[in-house]
């Protein structure tokens, strides 16, 4: 499975790092993306450092990279990606109830292809173009009525068998390095799945602080670890700031 696909995005919200007493890297990292999922699944986590207060450390200008800054287009996008990750986790998780066991499905799916009207009605269908003036015996024709038959197979194993078990196993943990239910609503609605994931781990951290704590230019937000930062632009706190609750609702939604 693609799991280098996804990437300790916990960081690539731009970590700011104190001269004194670092924490090893590896901690620091492990630190925050353990506190933007406790974040996202509701749980307690220590209150974050009041954003952009007088005096706070770092106090050199926020930067954050291109790649990285979130914009009115990708946060419209990231709440339709949200709201479609939602959906196919449902439709997952309603499938899962009605899944026949391993070996009941095989045997359904034997008498279906094989002895059913339906499974007879396909086997003829092959027949028939096997024998067709059309099959000139070439690898195309052959390759093009074996993909037709199958999807007529599995056409009519669905509609009496279900769906096969063996695609819906255990929904993968939070923390599991693949996120097929990311890839999927990142590909639906043409968000980049690497930024999806980075926007979920940069998001929460700000809009866990209190309303009343954000400020209205740049932003940080003290994660774990000394010196460690999640750092916002002007821009961006302005955009987030008004609909923190709608995304912070999104997110647990799917968490």
């Amino acid at each position: 499975m693609p799991a280098a696909n996804r990437l300790p995005w916990a960081l690539v919200l731009t970590a700011v790092l104190a001269a004194t007493a670092p924490v090893p890297l590896s901690a620091q990292l492990g630190g925050l993306a353990r506190k933007a999922k406790a974040a996202l699944s509701g749980e307690k986590v220590a209150t974050p450092e009041p954003v952009a207060t007088p005096g706070a450390t770092p106090s050199d200008p926020v930067r954050v990279s291109a790649a990285d800054r979130i914009d009115a287009a990708s946060l419209d996008l990231f709440v339709q990606a949200l709201a479609a990750e939602r959906s196919w986790l449902e439709e997952r998780a309603r499938i899962r109830k009605s899944l026949r066991t391993p070996d009941d499905y095989r045997s359904c799916a034997e008498v279906t292809t094989q002895t059913s009207v339906e499974g007879k009605k396909v086997m003829q269908m092959y027949l028939d173009a096997i024998a067709s003036p059309d099959n000139d015996g070439s690898t195309e024709f052959m390759t093009a009525l074996a993909n037709k038959m199958k999807a007529e197979q599995d056409r009519i194993v669905l509609a009496a068998c279900g769906h096969d078990p063996a695609e819906y196993g255990a929904a993968p943990t939070p923390g599991a390095a693949y996120q097929p239910s990311e890839h999927a609503a990142a590909e639906q609605v043409g968000l980049p799945q690497l930024r999806y994931a980075m926007l979920k781990e940069r998001i929460m951290p700000f809009c866990s602080v209190e309303a009343s704590s954000r400020g209205t230019g740049e932003a940080r937000v003290r994660g774990i670890g000394t010196g460690i930062y999640y750092v916002y632009e002007a821009d961006e706190v302005a955009l987030l700031s008004p609909r923190c609750d709608e995304l912070v609702r999104a997110m647990r939604a799917i968490a």
